[in-house]
C-alpha cells in the first residue's frame, strides 16, 4: 500500500509572490490600464500628482486618483484643479466605456482629437484650459452627450450646424472663446443651460434661444434680437441692383462709414401730389357748405310765399279761420288736433 506524503505548506514569500503575479496579470488584462498610463506620461511626467497610477496596480481595484469603474471598466475620469498640462491625450479615446470626463481648470492646450470613439460619453467638462482650434466636430457623433462645457478656452471658428444632432444636450457652455459667425440656425430643443458670451458671434438670436437671459449673449460682436436689442432689418432694393433700402417696418436710416457715427433718421419726403389733393379737399368742403346754404334759403323762400298767399286769400274769413291756420303752421304734429274728453288725456 502506497503512502501519500503530505505536501509542505508554501512559504509566506511564495504566497506573496504568487498574489503579486496574479494581481499584475489582472492589471495587464484591464484594457483601460495602458491608456491611462499613457495619459499620465504626458499630463504628469514627473509623477507628482498621479502617484497612485502605476503599472503594478489596477485602476479599478486599487483606487486610482480620479478614476471610477463599473464592471472592471473605467466609466468616470475626474481630474480637476491638479495643474496637469500638455495636449489632450489621444489615448483617452480608447476608454470606450467612459461616461464622465472632466479635466477643467488645468493647463491643457492644443486641439481636441477625434472623440467619436467615446460613444458612451454623457458629461464632458473641459473649461478653464488653453485648448484651441475649431469646435470639435467629432462631438456630433457622441449622441448620448448631455452636458458640454468648453468655456474659457481659445477655440475659434464657427459653431457647426452638426451640433444640432446632439438632441439630448441639456448644457452648452461656450463662453469666453473666439467663436465667430452666426447662431441663427442653432436648434437644441432640450437645452436648459446655454452661454455664448464673450465671443465674436454675429446675426440674429434664434427664437429657440431667446428665452435665455441677456447675460448668455453679452460681449459679442453684433448679436441682436430678444433678449438683446431688436435687429435693424435691411432688405435689398429690387429697383436698384446692389442697392439697399430700410425695411418698411422701421424708419429709413442712413449709415456712414465712420465707426463712431450714429445712424441718422432722414426726414420723409412730401410729394407735390399730396399738397394738390389737400387743396382739392378744402375746395370741396367749401362748395358743400355753400350748396347747403343756398338750398336752405330756397326752401325757406318757397314756404314763405306759400303761406303768405294762403293768408291773403283767407284774410276775410274771420278770426276762427285765422286761428285754425296758425295751429296748422306751428303744430308739431302732422295730424289735426284730437277731441278732448277729460283733463290731461287724449283719446283717439
Amino acid at each position: 500500500m502506497a503512502v501519500v506524503k503530505p505536501t509542505k505548506p508554501s512559504s509566506p514569500l511564495t504566497t506573496a509572490v504568487f498574489l503579486f503575479l496574479l494581481h499584475y496579470a489582472a492589471a495587464l488584462n484591464n484594457p483601460d490600464t495602458q491608456p491611462l498610463l499613457l495619459f499620465k506620461s504626458t499630463a504628469d511626467p514627473n509623477a507628482t500628482v498621479l502617484t497612485s497610477w502605476n503599472s503594478s496596480s489596477d485602476p479599478c481595484t486599487d483606487s486610482w486618483v480620479g478614476v471610477s469603474c463599473l464592471r472592471n471598466r473605467v466609466t468616470r475620469l475626474v481630474l480637476e484643479k491638479l495643474d496637469l498640462n500638455g495636449s489632450f491625450p489621444r489615448s483617452l479615446t480608447s476608454l470606450t466605456q467612459l461616461r464622465v470626463l472632466s479635466l477643467k481648470q488645468n493647463g491643457f492646450s492644443g486641439e481636441i482629437p477625434d472623440l467619436s470613439n467615446l460613444t458612451s460619453l454623457k458629461l464632458l467638462f473641459l473649461s478653464h484650459n488653453h485648448f484651441s482650434g475649431d469646435f470639435p466636430a467629432s462631438l456630433s457623433s457622441v449622441s448620448k452627450l448631455y452636458r458640454l462645457d468648453l468655456s474659457y478656452n481659445n477655440f475659434s471658428g464657427s459653431i457647426p450646424l452638426s451640433v444640432n444632432r446632439l438632441t439630448h444636450l441639456l448644457t452648452l457652455r461656450l463662453e469666453e472663446n473666439g467663436f465667430t459667425g452666426s447662431i441663427s440656425a442653432l436648434s437644441l430643443p432640450n437645452l436648459q443651460e446655454f452661454n455664448v458670451s464673450g465671443n465674436g458671434l454675429t446675426g440674429q438670436i434664434p427664437v429657440s434661444l431667446s428665452g435665455f437671459p441677456a447675460s448668455s449673449f453679452w460681449n459679442n460682436r453684433v448679436l441682436c434680437g430678444p433678449p438683446l436689442e431688436k435687429c435693424k432689418v435691411v432688405s435689398s432694393d429690387p429697383t436698384r441692383p446692389g442697392g439697399a433700402m430700410a425695411s418698411p417696418l422701421s424708419p429709413r436710416t442712413t449709415v456712414t462709414s465712420s465707426p463712431t457715427a450714429m445712424p441718422s433718421e432722414s426726414k420723409p419726403l412730401i410729394k407735390s401730389g399730396t399738397t394738390h389733393r389737400s387743396k382739392i379737399s378744402s375746395l370741396a368742403i367749401i362748395g358743400i357748405i355753400l350748396g347747403d346754404v343756398l338750398v336752405l334759403v330756397l326752401v325757406s323762400s318757397l314756404l314763405y310765399c306759400y303761406f303768405w298767399r294762403n293768408y291773403t286769400n283767407k284774410s276775410m274769413s274771420g278770426k276762427s279761420s285765422g286761428s285754425h291756420v296758425e295751429k296748422i303752421v306751428y303744430s308739431s304734429s302732422p295730424y289735426p288736433n284730437p277731441p278732448i274728453h277729460g283733463e290731461g288725456r287724449w283719446y283717439f
